[in-house]
């Protein structure tokens, strides 16, 4: 189905560039439309269907939107489930040079959008407002409407002034949600790279395994990698790396196949003074007194 096609200088009833929608419904099916200028939805309460970008998305209390000129959209109900959302029409030049300090915006890609013509970096389907930032969101909007109702001298600026409010609160929000991003795709990303290490350890346990070697294997400087693995077991490398190798030893007590001695030496460790040490450290008894237990159960 071809999308309708709606341009702003149709929508307008005067001459200021701007327009304000609050919409209220149990039924409502959007054609699928695109238009010349941008438009800012944000619901305030109920759940939507909003296809965007050939997706479709359910959006509830807090999400809003940014669709860019030119990009098909629509906007329906779900089984006659309220859904309740405000609309914010206008064209790039509405603002003016208020944005020209936020040359990072990600709000001005949307405006270089509208002027090129090439896709946008912010062709999100939709972002979702903090709960801690919704009720300033919405008494922005709702300062908005009475601004255009009411329509005092100033108003024009005022309503200005607040949607630029309302870019700069948006543009952090997404700021923010990009960096929880980037930390959960980095705690991914880390926690396969010591996988790889763990992995390792276990199956070179009986060789010299040096902290310098774990760094290599994570692609970490060795300071780094100490760090990151520290927070991300629990344990220091060389605590790990212990924790395997008396773990293994244990075993080997256990089958009753080796003298200390060679088992000391099979796990990874070179002194039998530092085994029976460690040993002791991490079970509260000796490598003997181990061995003397299990044959007593």
């Amino acid at each position: 189905m071809s999308a309708q096609v709606l341009h702003f200088k149709d929508q307008l009833t005067d001459d200021f560039q701007f327009k304000f929608i609050r919409h209220k419904s149990s039924k409502m099916m959007q054609r699928l439309h695109m238009h010349d200028y941008i438009q800012m939805a944000y619901v305030v309460r109920g759940v939507g269907i909003h296809h965007f970008c050939d997706k479709t998305l359910t959006v509830g209390k807090g999400d809003l939107f940014i669709i860019p000129p030119w990009r098909a959209h629509c906007l329906n109900t779900i089984e006659d489930k309220e859904f309740e959302f405000v609309l914010l029409d206008f064209m790039p030049a509405f603002l003016g040079d208020h944005l020209k300090p936020f040359s990072r915006s990600l709000f001005q890609h949307v405006v270089q959008y509208g002027k090129s013509g090439t896709a946008s970096e912010w062709l999100q389907p939709w972002l979702h407002i903090s709960q801690d930032k919704q009720l300033l969101v919405e008494q922005l909007l709702q300062d908005i409407q009475e601004e255009v109702e009411v329509r005092e001298e100033g108003y024009e600026f005022s309503v200005q002034i607040n949607v630029v409010k309302l870019l700069i609160l948006i543009d952090r929000e997404f700021r923010k949600t990009e960096r929880q991003r980037q930390n959960v795709a980095e705690q991914r990303s880390q926690h396969h790279q010591f996988q790889d290490v763990v992995r390792y350890i276990h199956e070179n346990y009986g060789q010299d395994i040096p902290l310098e070697q774990g760094a290599v294997i994570a692609n970490m400087t060795p300071a780094y990698f100490s760090h990151l693995f520290k927070k991300a077991t629990g344990q220091t490398f060389v605590e790990y790396l212990h924790e395997v190798r008396i773990e293994r030893a244990k075993e080997l007590i256990r089958i009753g196949a080796h003298t200390m001695t060679q088992i000391c030496f099979q796990v990874g460790f070179r002194h039998l003074s530092h085994f029976i040490r460690t040993f002791k450290k991490r079970t509260g008894m000796t490598p003997t007194d181990y061995k003397k237990s299990t044959l007593n159960n």
